[in-house]
C-alpha cells in the first residue's frame, strides 16, 4: 500500500481460510470487522514471514476494505476454498462456512472418534447446504469422513511414517496414538507393512 493511500481504507475485515483444518476460533471470527487505517495484530501465531519479516499463519488474513464511498464493492470478488472459489456474499459462501464451523465444533469437542463420527453422520443429513457439502467432500474419496482423521492420525506418528502406514494402522482398527500405544506388540506386527523397525521407531516415538 502507498504511503497516501490509507485516507481510501475504511477499515479491515478479516477472512478465515475456509478449509477443514483451520480451527474454530478463526472460522468464528470470519467477517470481524476493524476501523481505521492500521491492519490490526495477526489471528494467532506466526507460522511463516513474508520477505519484509512480516509474520502470517494459514488460517486467515485481513483484507482492506476501501471506502464504499470511493470504490463500490465488487459484485464478483471471491474467494479460495479447498473446492475450488466461491463468490463473496452467496449463499454457497454461507453454507460452507456454516459447515465447518460444525465440523470443526465437533471434531475439537468430541470425546471419543466414535463419537465424533456420529456426529458427524447428523450433520451429513442436517441441511440441504449440508448434505451438498457432504457429497462434495465424499466424492473420489471412498474413506470420508474417516479421511480426515487419518490424515490427523498421520500428523501424529513419527516423522518418516507416510500416510499410507498411518491408513492401515487406522483401518485395522488402531485410529488413534492412544490406541496404538496400548495395542500388544505382536498386534500390531500383524497390520500390512509393519515390521520390527517401524514397531520399534512407534515405540521410541511415544
Amino acid at each position: 500500500m502507498r504511503s497516501d493511500d490509507s485516507d481510501l481504507i475504511s477499515g479491515w475485515r478479516y477472512s478465515a481460510t475456509l478449509q477443514l483444518r483451520t480451527p474454530l476460533a478463526y472460522l468464528e471470527r470470519d467477517g470481524e470487522f476493524s476501523p481505521g487505517p492500521k491492519e490490526p495484530p495477526l489471528v494467532g501465531p506466526e507460522e511463516n514471514y513474508l520477505p519484509d519479516g512480516v509474520g502470517f499463519n494459514s488460517y486467515g488474513i485481513w483484507l482492506r476494505v476501501i471506502d464504499p464511498s470511493i470504490l463500490p464493492p465488487s459484485t464478483t470478488a471471491t474467494r479460495a476454498t479447498e473446492g475450488g472459489p466461491v463468490r463473496i456474499g452467496s449463499t454457497e459462501e454461507k453454507e460452507l462456512l456454516s459447515f465447518l464451523k460444525s465440523f470443526r465444533y465437533i471434531v475439537e469437542t468430541g470425546e471419543t472418534l466414535d463419537q465424533m463420527l456420529s456426529e458427524l453422520a447428523e450433520l451429513s443429513t442436517s441441511a440441504p447446504g449440508n448434505r451438498r457439502l457432504w457429497a462434495r467432500y465424499s466424492e473420489g474419496d471412498p474413506l470420508w469422513p474417516d479421511s480426515y482423521f487419518i490424515g490427523q492420525l498421520w500428523m501424529q506418528l513419527p516423522k518418516g511414517v507416510g500416510p499410507s502406514k498411518a491408513e492401515k494402522l487406522y483401518l485395522a482398527g488402531f485410529r488413534t496414538v492412544e490406541e496404538i500405544q496400548a495395542a500388544p506388540d505382536e498386534e500390531l506386527l500383524r497390520v500390512e507393512g509393519v515390521g520390527k523397525g517401524l514397531l520399534r521407531k512407534l515405540r521410541e516415538s511415544f
